[in-house]
């Protein structure tokens, strides 16, 4: 993503976290308290001056009991094709790791997503506050997937099918790009 377009996806956040936290008719201070930053922060992230880590996006996630990506965008249901140079495209910074919506809408009952992960042996492992069963799919590079009490090594084609909470473990496993497409059902993303 450019610059502009980096703007942009700030900004949508935060309008969509002022949404969500005026409907709950919550203070700036109170929805702080609850997903531990300051209030100072949450007014930046608001105005579009700060962008939060993917930590405190899944804490205000879970609090809000909304999958992440709904915090960045607000779809039309009603739209069923996303083109390729329209998917909502999410890269942190610092972090070796960027998300596209394949799916329209965050209302829907499935999620899709492309996984770009460009730093090798990075643990991409994380704690759902909410069961769901998960799909993916390696398009290219290697990951070692632990979930079920066995570890898996994924290479370009293969799949994997699991419950979200017998997830233990996601590691990037080479130098080439991991690129994989994942399927999550409910939306918690």
């Amino acid at each position: 993503m450019n610059s502009n377009a980096d703007q942009q996806a700030v900004i949508g956040l935060g309008s969509q976290l002022r949404k969500l936290r005026e409907t709950r008719s919550l203070s700036l201070r109170a929805l702080a308290s609850e997903v531990d930053v300051t209030a100072s922060f949450l007014s930046q992230v608001e105005r579009g001056l700060s962008s939060p880590s993917l930590a405190t996006l899944r804490q205000l996630a879970a609090f809000f009991e909304v999958p992440v990506f709904q915090l960045l965008v607000e779809y039309e249901i009603s739209r069923p094709v996303v083109r390729a140079d329209e998917r909502v495209c999410i890269k942190l910074p610092d972090s070796p790791m960027s998300y596209e919506l394949l799916s329209s809408g965050t209302a829907r009952s499935i999620e899709m997503f492309i996984v770009r992960v460009d730093t090798p042996h990075v643990n991409l492992y994380r704690r759902l506050s909410a069961p769901s069963e998960e799909c993916l799919h390696v398009v290219s590079g290697t990951v070692m997937i632990e979930f079920g009490g066995e570890t898996h090594t994924l290479t370009a084609g293969d799949s994997a099918t699991y419950d979200s909470m017998s997830l233990t473990s996601i590691m990037s496993g080479s130098d080439e790009e991991l690129v994989m497409i994942v399927a999550v059902t409910p939306p918690s993303f």
